[in-house]
């Protein structure tokens, strides 16, 4: 059943993936120097009470409204993101069996020494392990080592603001809880305390600062397995570092992208065995789906950061097995 939707999987990929001649017409004029310092990511609590304050946010807000370019509402094709909504669900399986039986011939071998991870009856070498779709213990096939290291590595606990008052969160978290049945966690009231204060770090004129909350909101999708979503403000914030998202309501500032962010997509990326180059419909929604500036007067436009993306992006061996 794998080996089938391997080759229909690569087929599909031949179809849709696009060269760097073919996706972006438009040369780079300019380029971000590799000596130049990344940009920065990680913001602390200060910097978000920074927002409550009224100081100069006015004046501020009148000058980043001449910057953005009201929102338009127009319909983009869900194609590429229903393909990797669909690649991610099929590579995040449940892997290996947790009924003690061998992963290559079925056999039980719930019998074998804890130490030991060789089936009896077909000699062949598995793995004890846990899965993270259910924290069970499970035996796998050594060939899936690589896709399970990537699944824990995909859902491990998100980035939080430094500082920020595991208390506040506490408080907040429980509000959340007394509006309804459902579960949540400091994870949760972190992600609904950030999505108040993105506004206002947008209108603030405070560009970079935006651009470090869109991660902090990404990191929690990642965190809550939405990857697609997740993925699409990755690339969002790729997009605005890549730029220069400065906190004086301009762009441009002489930077590189965070190392982080090219993590965190490499790691989806390689969970379900994609490349740079598959990313082009992907990359083009992400940015048209979520950008507030409409008319992308900034040094790389959506194409020029997407062949940027490409030319420096760091392939891995395909995933053993696929």
């Amino acid at each position: 059943m794998r080996n089938i939707f391997n080759k229909i999987r690569n087929f599909n990929k031949s179809s849709k993936t696009n060269t760097v001649s073919t996706a972006v017409k438009t040369p780079i004029e300019t380029s971000p120097k590799d000596d130049f310092p990344p940009i920065k990511l990680f913001i602390s609590v200060d910097q978000l009470n920074i927002l409550d304050k009224k100081d100069d946010t006015e004046d501020r807000e009148i000058e980043s409204k001449k910057f953005l370019n009201k929102k338009k509402f127009k319909y983009l094709d869900k194609d590429a993101y229903s393909d990797f909504e669909y690649e991610f669900e099929e590579f995040f399986i449940k892997l290996g069996n947790a009924e003690g039986k061998c992963p290559y011939c079925n056999k039980d071998c719930k019998e074998l020494p804890s130490n030991k991870s060789k089936c009896l009856s077909c000699s062949q070498e598995f793995l004890r392990v846990k899965r993270p779709q259910d924290g069970k213990d499970v035996f796998i096939k050594t060939e899936e080592k690589d896709l399970l290291s990537l699944q824990w590595e995909n859902v491990k606990d998100p980035d939080l603001v430094e500082r920020i008052s595991t208390e506040e969160l506490e408080v907040v978290r429980q509000e959340l809880e007394s509006h309804g049945r459902e579960k949540y966690t400091v994870y949760d009231a972190h992600f609904d305390l950030l999505k108040k204060y993105t506004p206002k770090a947008l209108l603030s004129g405070r560009f970079r600062l935006y651009t470090s909350l869109i991660y902090y909101l990404a990191e929690h999708d990642r965190y809550d397995r939405k990857f697609t979503k997740a993925l699409t403000y990755y690339f969002y914030v790729y997009y605005l570092q890549l730029n220069g998202a400065s906190n004086s309501v301009v762009f441009g500032d002489k930077v590189r992208v965070n190392p982080r962010i090219t993590e965190r997509i490499s790691s989806l990326l390689n969970m379900i065995d994609s490349r740079a180059t598959d990313c082009k419909g992907i990359f083009e929604y992400a940015i048209r789906k979520t950008t507030v500036f409409e008319n992308e007067n900034l040094p790389y436009s959506i194409s020029q950061a997407y062949e940027y993306f490409v030319n420096n992006y760091l392939e891995k061996e395909p995933l053993q097995g696929s």
